[in-house]
């Protein structure tokens, strides 16, 4: 549910414009732009949705209460940003309202005429304006603007862009011992990218590997195993299946943090690289806003190489874990005996946890809803997944299927309950009554709305690139 309101957030809130930064100077080792997606055909039932709901008068007016005099910056981005940051500086361009804009300038000093803008600050921020623009900026950079060096250009192609690279002086200057610098140089950039499309929307994630620094971290980071068949497994809400041999991963870790004088005694050798999980329906909330299971309602597969051990190592980790989350570490770790083929556990405040070996793999139950969902019938008899199926390759190394709309119908049976409890400490009763209200009848529209989501992950050359697809009935 967070994942779908923190999207659609993004693409109701303020910062809906043209993709301004190609008006940036370029070599930025970050950036973040938003395309001018205020007259898209694909957002006007959304943007109804959260006008009808309330949403949209109810925040500009709490928002107004909380900015007091400043209320009129809250339109700085109202048509759209573009962020740059560098190793030695930073550029911001915005299309703000005309309230912001007279804002912005009465409180700019010095302002002058410079290369057809109106340019004021210190010597720490330049700001600049245009008849519909804004920067601020470092001097530096504020400079190379007003001199034409611009053509800033992402990695990435999207309505919504996000990327980011170590800056290579910055971890020098760190002075790391040298197996956390080569790790750290091992990330040569990540981006991500939304583009919305006729049915819903896609997503790409892309992390960029430099295999020189660390060998070891790169075989970690790009996988040539293939995972678990999730149409074998039981049906949810979700499904997610990959890679990460842990037989590899707990050495490696275990040698980095050395390197800071931190011992990890933790053995994973008897298992295996191939995991999954299965997020599954469990009962709403108590009144109090309480569930009953803190870490969900989850079934999680690891592959095993000794089953043995493997439940030796799983016992220590969750006796270790009881006694982190128990007040005063007065421990919490208790066997219950059996549910059936799985063994229970207490594990402190992480409430009780279920597990069964079977000969190569491991599964926990974190909660009872879990533990019953594992009688369902499989993926495989699933319309949707298998609709959704065939569009991952062959050689994807892991990939995920969700019903959103279900997750997010699941979300609203204590919402209306649970929320003014949350927000209460930081707003008057009434006020959180009528943001509760007006949030569930949102996610409510939202949920009629959002359909199936598929994700898959490949390894391309030195690269981990995940595509998304996420139905949306806009």
């Amino acid at each position: 549910m967070a994942r779908l309101l923190i999207f659609v957030l993004l693409l109701l809130g303020p910062a809906l414009a043209q993709n301004l930064l190609a008006l940036a100077p370029q070599g930025a080792v970050a950036g973040f732009y938003m395309n001018d997606l205020r007259g898209s055909r694909y957002l006007s039932g959304l943007a109804a949705d959260w006008k009808q709901s309330g949403m949209e008068a109810l925040l500009g007016r709490e928002l107004g209460k909380q900015a007091g005099n400043d209320a009129d910056l809250l339109g700085i981005a109202a048509g759209g940003v573009a962020i740059a940051l560098y190793s030695d500086g930073f550029f911001v361009i915005t299309r703000p309202t005309q309230a912001a804009m007279r804002a912005l300038r009465k409180d700019t000093r010095g302002l002058r005429p410079q290369g057809g803008w109106l340019v004021g600050g210190d010597q720490d921020v330049q700001t600049g304006f245009s008849r519909e623009l804004v920067f601020i900026a470092s001097p530096r950079y504020a400079r190379l603007f007003l001199q034409n060096r611009r053509g800033l250009q992402a990695p990435v192609r999207g309505d919504i862009v996000l990327w980011g690279s170590p800056p290579q002086d910055l971890l020098q200057s760190l002075n790391l011992p040298p197996r956390a610098n080569g790790a750290a140089r091992t990330f040569r950039r990540f981006s991500y990218a939304i583009q919305l499309t006729a049915g819903g929307y896609t997503e790409e994630t892309r992390l960029d590997v430099n295999p020189a620094p660390d060998p070891a971290l790169a075989s970690l980071l790009l996988p040539k195993e293939r995972p678990y068949n999730a149409a074998d497994l039981p049906q949810g809400y979700s499904v997610s299946t990959g890679v990460l041999d842990l037989s590899r991963a707990g050495p490696y870790l275990s040698g980095l943090l050395r390197d800071f004088d931190v011992r990890l005694n933790l053995d994973l050798r008897a298992f295996g690289a191939r995991y999954a999980t299965v997020t599954v329906q469990g009962p709403p909330p108590a009144p109090d806003g309480r569930s009953e299971a803190i870490l969900g309602h989850s079934l999680i597969y690891w592959e095993v190489r000794d089953p043995a051990t493997a439940e030796a190592n799983l016992l220590a980790l969750l006796q270790s874990l009881a006694a982190f989350s128990t007040p005063d570490g007065q421990g919490g770790f208790k066997v219950l005996g059996n549910e059936g083929d799985f063994k229970a556990v207490e594990v402190g405040l992480g409430g009780t946890l279920y597990y069964k070996l079977e000969p190569t793999r491991l599964v926990i139950a974190t909660s009872k809803s879990a533990l019953q969902a594992v009688n369902n019938p499989p993926w495989s008899q699933d319309p949707n997944f298998r609709r959704f199926r065939a569009r991952i390759p062959a050689n994807a190394i892991g990939y995920s299927f969700a019903n959103q709309g279900s997750s997010l119908q699941q979300q609203l049976g204590q919402l209306g309950t649970t929320l003014p409890q949350t927000i209460g400490s930081e707003l008057d009763q009434q006020t959180s009554r009528e943001l509760a209200k007006a949030l569930t009848n949102f996610t409510e529209r939202l949920a009629k709305r959002f359909g199936s989501g598929l994700s898959y992950a490949v390894v391309e050359g030195n690269s981990l690139i995940s595509r998304g697809f996420y139905e949306v009935r806009w």
